[in-house]
């Protein structure tokens, strides 16, 4: 019962896109654009660039972010905002210039910190993600605030911190109680450390949030609720989910790992 269902890393926060920090925004072309004021003009248009780069149109993005910089090229948002495109286009090291470039135009801007954290992430440059991410988590006014403790974690985790990746989630828990991603990933990390009764703990509430169809079970989380339900000996709850885990995700690597557990109890 000490395997894990999917490769470890698989199985944690992946790296989210750095967009989803964004506000969401409605692309239409507004008339602030042809309006004689140029804050305004280029408040919209990096609003439009954000709004066409999660609508998957990094090109349409570039232009509106473009004229943004344009009007005014020490605008803190239109930068990050630059710097989402480039990174949502693999250009990494343009990344970074624009997200450093919003940050050099206004140091207490927390999300363009955030972004550069999450970049350094990526590229494993884990001393920089994490001395960003620790600033960025203690703004205490941050609204995603939660969300940089989950990037914390997972930093710490892929240098092989599991305390500290653990300790991270918890942070998360603390501002956010049914935050999912931290749910899942602190109890799997549990599980992982045999700390059972703990990981059982966190499986609940993400459970409470499941049945409230506020999320959803995927082939992971319901491959460690039937380790943790044989653990503790609920048959019955274990049956639940195999079942559920049998009919949604009967190619899964995880259902493939239960057929392999019931043929070793034989």
């Amino acid at each position: 019962m000490k395997k894990l269902i999917t490769t470890r890393a698989a199985s944690l926060l992946i790296v989210l896109l750095s967009l989803t920090l964004a506000s969401c925004v409605t692309v239409t072309e507004s008339r602030f654009t042809k309006k004689k004021s140029p804050e305004k003009a280029v408040e919209n248009y990096t609003q439009l660039g954000l709004g066409y780069l999660q609508k998957g149109r990094p090109d349409w993005a570039r232009q509106r972010l473009q004229k943004a910089l344009a009007i005014d090229p020490d605008y803190a948002p239109a930068n990050d905002a630059m710097g989402l495109v480039w990174q949502t286009e693999g250009e990494m090291d343009l990344a970074e210039e624009y997200f450093q470039k919003a940050l050099s135009n206004d140091s207490s801007f927390t999300l363009a910190r955030h972004h550069l954290g999450r970049l350094y992430v990526q590229l494993k440059r884990y001393d920089e993600a994490e001395g960003n991410l620790q600033r960025v988590t203690n703004d205490r006014y941050y609204d995603n605030r939660a969300s940089a403790y989950n990037d914390l974690a997972l930093n710490a985790y892929r240098q092989g911190n599991t305390e500290q990746a653990i300790d991270s989630y918890g942070q998360t828990l603390r501002i956010a109680p049914y935050n999912v991603d931290g749910l899942v990933n602190i109890s799997t990390l549990l599980f992982e450390a045999q700390r059972y009764d703990e990981s059982l703990k966190y499986y609940d509430r993400f459970e409470r949030l499941v049945q409230r169809e506020q999320a959803r079970q995927t082939a992971h989380t319901l491959w460690l609720g039937i380790k943790l339900a044989t653990l503790q000996q609920n048959t019955q709850r274990a049956i639940a989910l195999a079942t559920d885990l049998k009919r949604n995700f009967p190619e899964s690597v995880e259902y493939r790992l239960y057929q392999d557990s019931l043929s070793g109890a034989k």
